[in-house]
């Protein structure tokens, strides 16, 4: 199959939203009408929670808002995300299902886990078979960015979209039980957590007053986890520093996401099956989604975390690094004998890089065995010391030869 470029993959395929409808598309009455309904609710119920509730009921659906929040949101990027929809574990505990299936998620008030999965499927096909009329919630389908913005972050989950063999045959992949019958009693357990569980709690605790604090607790605490999850699809598709090899993500680097879901959404669209959102230091310190799951994995509740290595990574950053310059090769015919002589030693450097990579990789496997065998390890540790001092000098010199491919073809281009 013929790779497609950046602009391929990136052009637009409708101009307005009027042309959907003609593509097969339809309003989802009963989706739409809850999204504008709990928006309406959230407004008003607030303006009655700041303007008329007394101070101690404030507090108290203040409290019940921020729950909400955290819960509804980090359960959507642990578990359905993550652990379900990418399988960056090996093994899910029964305990963890249950807690997700039948409370954490419900908040997030997305849909079930099952086809909010299928519909996550869909959206990273797309990095692979450049089909991105599949996609369900693309940022690029349109010609401008407020009409990519508003379809990838709320318009989207509003319509029917034309029936496809691709989402099909996410939808129905066979899931854990507990998974099957969330999916099945969902609209049930929407009900209870979102409405009857808040109402009837702040009733015994405080009478009407109780119910309507704990009722706007719950709606405000829904619209907040819905568009917190929902920048993810749009946000991070539209603005960043970094573009992803293979997607119109970027990493953004600061911005926090749902939780720390949004900062390095090009490397995990690069990499999609990482228990981590991010590679490196900020991908550390911005992803407390990850924090979570290696607590998870403390506790024994989950096990098998799977992550890119450092070959993995440092193909995608050279990757990055040679896109960067692609677009500078229509250059004149003297220019471009230099340039293709400067190109071959960049990726020479990147494959020597690799190559230390490679070894400083095997390395910390064979020292961490002799470790673990208790035996000297004197000299593997100097191997290894001079590995890693390798593999930085290697990568420092592909990112110079790269700069000054970059600095040559631009002179050229003037």
């Amino acid at each position: 199959m013929t790779e497609i470029t950046p602009e391929q993959r990136d052009a637009p395929i409708f101009k307005t939203f009027g042309e959907l409808f003609s593509a097969g598309f339809s309003l989802d009455t009963t989706t739409w009408v809850f999204i504008v309904a709990v928006h309406i609710a959230a407004v008003g119920l607030g303006a009655w929670l700041i303007f008329v509730a007394p101070n101690t009921w404030g507090l108290i659906a203040a409290g019940w808002i921020v729950g909400h929040f955290i819960l509804g949101s980090l359960s959507t990027t642990v578990y359905s995300h993550r652990l379900i929809t990418h399988n960056a574990v090996k093994n899910v505990s029964v305990p963890v299902h249950l807690f997700f299936c039948f409370f954490g998620q419900v908040l997030s008030v997305q849909g079930s886990v099952r086809r909010w999965s299928a519909n996550h499927v869909l959206h990273h096909g797309v990095d692979r078979h450049g089909k991105k009329e599949l996609d369900p919630y693309s940022a690029t389908w349109f010609p401008d960015t407020l009409r990519n913005f508003l379809w990838s972050h709320m318009l989207s989950h509003m319509f029917n979209h034309p029936e496809s063999d691709a989402y099909l045959r996410a939808h129905n992949a066979q899931r854990h039980p507990i998974i099957m019958s969330q999916d099945k009693h969902y609209g049930l357990l929407i009900t209870f957590w979102i409405f009857l569980f808040p109402m009837g709690l702040g009733y015994a605790l405080g009478a009407w007053l109780g119910l309507f604090a704990l009722l706007t607790g719950s709606i405000v605490g829904t619209v907040l986890v819905q568009h917190n999850t929902w920048t993810v699809n749009s946000v991070t598709h539209l603005w960043g520093w970094t573009k992803g090899v293979k997607s119109s993500a970027v990493n953004n680097f600061i911005w926090l996401g749902p939780l720390g879901e949004g900062n390095h959404h090009g490397d995990h669209h690069d990499f999609p099956r990482d228990y981590r959102n991010g590679f490196g230091w900020s991908g550390w310190a911005l992803d407390p989604t990850r924090y979570i799951i290696l607590l998870l994995r403390g506790l024994g509740l989950v096990n098998g975390l799977k992550r890119a290595n450092r070959r993995d990574e440092a193909e995608i950053i050279a990757a990055r690094k040679l896109a960067s310059i692609d677009q500078l090769k229509s250059l004149n015919q003297d220019a471009a004998l230099l340039y293709a002589h400067l190109e071959a030693r960049v990726m020479a450097l990147r494959q020597d890089w690799l190559e230390a990579v490679t070894r400083w990789e095997t390395l910390r496997k064979e020292s961490k065995l002799m470790q673990q065998a208790n035996a000297s390890r004197a000299e593997l540790t100097q191997d290894l010391r001079q590995a890693k001092a390798l593999v930085k000098a290697r990568k420092e010199a592909f990112f110079a030869a790269v700069e000054q491919l970059h600095y040559r073809a631009l002179s050229y281009t003037l």
